[in-house]
């Protein structure tokens, strides 16, 4: 069991929900026995500098209760370090604790899983100097959550529809270079993905089979298509069958560089700027609490 915890509450995520997860988690930790410091962060750099704040505190653990981006705000801090990461899933997505086998609709288990202390190491990736758990987008999903972040209305899931039918409209292929561990190609594409998970936008299977164990990332590759053909090609994207089709490529690799002009790279949901860009995976670089046998 852990003595002591800092839990990093991002009261935004999941549109609220994830102050309805700390809420019931919190309490099953203290019940368990576990110590519990809360801070709830205002933003991505205040989630940060409360994660140095807690290990320089020696605290157990930093617990974050939110989704992939709050996730985000705390490898800088824990990456390649022994203080594990804690999980209660509190987003709208949660791409990065599904990965791991993680509770995520049950606040209850995710606080126990965290109460008991056992921690495994799993991969990250870097793109450039920044570090990211789930995927890395390039391109039309790229080009979505661009044009969705400018957007004011509507709310929630609607908003991410209004932007895809918008960009749909306007999008064309993209003249990508994509070099996977000295291995070049160079091509019109609609996205490339490069994962160390295999899914993202909460549940967006867009690399089905990359896992957070296997010291490798994976590069999906949607080739040069008619938006008619991308529209029917999206839902299968939800199961992961997508990757049959014959224009869609896999690649695998421990470096990707991208080259796109005017492309904008997005990691775990959030801007990072535009290509080119080096990925890499970093193998076991961060500890996590019930992170043992974890897939993809």
């Amino acid at each position: 069991m852990l003595g002591h915890v800092t839990v990093l509450v991002n009261p935004l995520a999941g549109r609220g929900r994830a102050r309805r997860v700390a809420g019931r988690a919190i309490a099953e930790m203290r019940r368990c026995g576990v110590d519990v410091q809360v801070v709830v962060t205002g933003s991505a750099e205040h989630g940060t500098q409360a994660a140095a704040a807690a290990v320089a505190a020696a605290r157990d653990a930093v617990v974050v209760c939110g989704g992939d981006g709050a996730i985000a705000a705390v490898l800088p801090v824990l990456a390649g370090g022994t203080v594990p990461l804690g999980v209660l899933a509190g987003g709208s997505g949660n791409d990065f604790a599904r990965a791991l086998g993680l509770p995520v609709r049950d606040p209850v288990a995710a606080a126990r899983v965290v109460a008991r202390g056992v921690a495994g190491r799993v991969d990250l990736g870097r793109i450039g100097e920044r570090w990211f758990g789930t995927v890395v987008a390039a391109g039309f999903d790229a080009r979505v959550n661009e044009r969705m972040n400018a957007m004011t209305w509507p709310r929630g899931r609607l908003r991410y529809h209004a932007a895809l039918i918008a960009e749909l409209a306007a999008f064309r292929p993209l003249p990508f270079s994509i070099e996977v561990d000295g291995q070049r190609l160079d091509g019109d594409a609609m996205l490339v993905a490069v994962a160390n998970t295999g899914s993202y936008g909460g549940g967006m299977r867009i690399c089905p089979d990359a896992r957070v164990d296997d010291a490798l990332l994976d590069v999906t590759v949607v080739t040069s298509i008619s938006r008619v053909k991308l529209v029917r090609l999206f839902p299968s994207v939800y199961s992961g069958r997508h990757v049959r089709r014959p224009e869609v490529l896999t690649l695998r690799g421990r470096c990707v560089r991208l080259s796109a002009p005017g492309v904008i790279a997005y990691a775990d949901g959030e801007r990072v700027g535009p290509l080119p860009a080096t990925v890499t995976a970093v193998p076991g670089s961060l500890a996590v609490l019930g992170a043992g046998g974890a897939g993809g």
